[in-house]
């Protein structure tokens, strides 16, 4: 329920439920532990890419008008082309794949990525959820065989997405996974995408695979033929050669849509990426075309880094929230993805990323990332905790002594006058005890609050902003009394005040710096452990049972260090809240209830 509002969340691991957070996590932990060993991509290991131009058609028959995908529009464009698991010898009957990366048409030269599409051969996959793709990872081939006994489009989708290719430029490429646009008149709809020749020649078969079995062998990759002579990495081979000649290699950019539909549950059945559209009712259009007609290097090829889950107004993910979801598919691998491609190549992990991959039943040995690294145990020689003889004797037996008989001691002393004055009454004039107890419990109330004052900057004087106190030091000792005196008092007196003109008064004569006149509000018993580390502008808000914590304990040197706590005008901590030293509310921002603001954290308005 506490959220670390340092690092930056994202909201895709946040809208899962625990289910979906457990797979997914597991997933990204066993695919990043290879990444960590290999130090490439799991699948679509070796690739072969190119550059060239998007030109959508003048005339586009049956789409209505959008803003990205207009008539007359041309952009940038990535091709990378692969195998799914064949990273040694194209020959191989396997999955290929064309990774598709559309770039804005920015007259400045600032190419930024708007739109990554990740296409394969076949025109499905063979999980419907993310479930069903990390029990099909985790388990051998009888299982999946029986699985695809049950469920016989699955095994037809594992087949029709292998190819015995002789070129990368002569197959069919398909996304399987929906993308929604949004158009100008508020109508939304689920789009899939597809990659074709050029040369309408070539058929949407071509290089397909008669099944043998009941399923491919496990390594999903069947071995190329003995009489077999082409060399391993031909098909590579071939797209370069094809886009180094004149003319490049050319594409039709296609789409297949759909209106969205409004229950939740044929919107699941859409998104079923095992099954493939009905092309009689929702044919493929053709949008545009591709030339690539420039080769990348290797070295570029490989540092080609796509993201499923870039998005904008007009084109968006479908997100889940649920393993058992559709949708869940194409969500999470975009998490994997990106995890995946900044441990490839050796960047810094996010903090959420991180938490999660540690959350996960895999453990990943992160030490070689650069995150990881900034964050390693560091090596002391030297405890720091480590007491004088002296210094254990008092903790242990007169610390504990004086922490309980001081405290009650003063407070003895405080009640005792007002209850002289008023046995005083009764014995002089008469007045009846029992109508003098509410004065008796007031005045001494007052009177203790006061007392706390005054032995607050007695004993513990005022610690300043970016102050240390050493742990077993006499500074500490001396606070500890004045904190088990305080917490007598608030139970006795002061808690009544919360919320009060009275007790913002009480923290401003302990050192808070409040604004009083502009009406600072302050109801938590816990702002007042450090006061003189407060700082609340006007209009400022702390709720109920808030925790300020003008001071921690980090380890280093035994000392426990002290940083100002700062509430700019008119912001708000919620209650059961929590503020570390050094964090900052800014004017108008609020720490909701039951958050954490860390160590040196701002609080911006939204």
């Amino acid at each position: 329920m506490i959220k670390n509002t340092l690092h930056a969340l994202d909201e895709r691991i946040e809208v899962m439920d625990q289910k979906y957070k457990k797979i997914v996590g597991n997933l990204s932990a066993s695919l990043a532990t290879t990444t960590l060993q290999v130090r490439s991509r799991y699948f679509h290991r070796i690739g072969v890419s190119g550059k060239g131009v998007l030109k959508i058609f003048d005339k586009i028959e049956g789409f209505p008008d959008h803003k990205i995908f207009s008539p007359g529009k041309s952009y940038p464009v990535i091709i990378r082309h692969s195998n799914s698991l064949s990273a040694d010898d194209d020959a191989r009957i396997d999955a290929r794949g064309a990774a598709v990366r559309i770039l804005s048409n920015d007259s400045s030269g600032d190419n930024t990525p708007i739109l990554d599409l990740t296409l394969k051969t076949g025109k499905a996959f063979y999980a419907r959820t993310i479930s069903d793709f990390a029990t099909w990872f985790v388990c051998g081939l009888p299982a999946r065989e029986e699985h695809v006994k049950r469920a016989p489009h699955v095994r037809e989708a594992v087949w029709t997405s292998l190819r015995n290719a002789d070129s990368y430029a002569e197959l069919h490429y398909y996304s399987n996974i929906c993308r929604i646009f949004r158009f100008p008149d508020g109508q939304e709809m689920y789009v899939k995408f597809k990659l074709r020749p050029i040369n309408k020649n070539i058929h949407e078969d071509s290089g397909k695979v008669v099944p043998t079995s009941i399923l491919p062998p496990e390594t999903g990759a069947i071995p190329r033929d003995t009489s077999d002579t082409r060399p391993l990495l031909f098909l590579g081979e071939d797209f370069r050669r094809r886009v180094s000649s004149p003319g490049g290699v050319g594409y039709i950019f296609q789409l297949q849509f759909q209106p969205v539909p409004h229950d939740e549950a044929t919107q699941d059945i859409l998104l079923d990426c095992t099954k493939p559209w009905d092309e009689s009712e929702f044919p493929f259009i053709d949008v545009g075309e591709i030339l690539i007609d420039k080769i990348n290097t290797q070295e570029q090829s490989e540092e080609l880094q796509f993201n499923p889950f870039l998005r904008c107004p007009e084109i968006d993910i479908v997100q889940a929230t649920s393993s058992s979801q559709s949708a869940s598919i194409d969500h999470g691998r975009s998490l994997i993805y990106e995890i995946c491609q900044h441990l490839r190549n050796k960047q810094p992990l996010p903090e959420s990323w991180r938490i999660f991959l540690q959350h996960s039943d895999v453990k990943v040995d992160l030490s070689g990332c650069p995150m990881a690294a900034a964050v390693e145990k560091k090596e002391s020689g030297k405890v720091t905790l480590e007491r004088k003889w002296y210094q254990a004797l008092w903790a242990v037996f007169a610390q504990p002594l004086l922490q309980t008989i001081l405290p009650y001691y003063l407070m003895g002393l405080v009640i005792f006058g007002p209850l002289k004055g008023a046995l005083y009454l009764k014995d002089t004039i008469g007045y009846p005890v029992y109508l003098l107890l509410p004065f008796i419990w007031v005045s001494s109330g007052i009177a203790a609050a006061l007392v706390c004052v005054a032995a607050k900057w007695l004993l513990v004087g005022k610690n300043q902003d970016g102050g240390t106190r050493l742990m077993w030091g006499k500074g500490l000792f001396m606070d500890t009394l004045w904190q088990a005196f305080r917490i007598l008092v608030v139970d006795y007196f002061m808690e009544m005040t919360g919320g009060s003109f009275m007790f913002v008064l009480l923290m401003k004569l302990m050192g808070s710096d409040i604004n009083i006149s502009q009406g600072a509000y302050v109801d938590s018993m816990g702002a007042m452990i450090n006061p003189e580390m407060v700082e609340i502008e006007g209009g400022g808000c702390v709720g109920r049972e808030a925790l300020l914590f003008g001071h921690i304990y980090e380890g280093e040197g035994g000392k426990v260090k002290f940083g100002k706590i700062k509430i700019e005008e008119g912001g708000f901590v919620g209650s059961r809240a929590m503020a570390m030293p050094g964090a900052i509310v800014e004017s108008g921002g609020s720490l909701s209830a039951l958050s954490l603001a860390f160590k040196g954290e701002t609080i911006r308005s939204r």
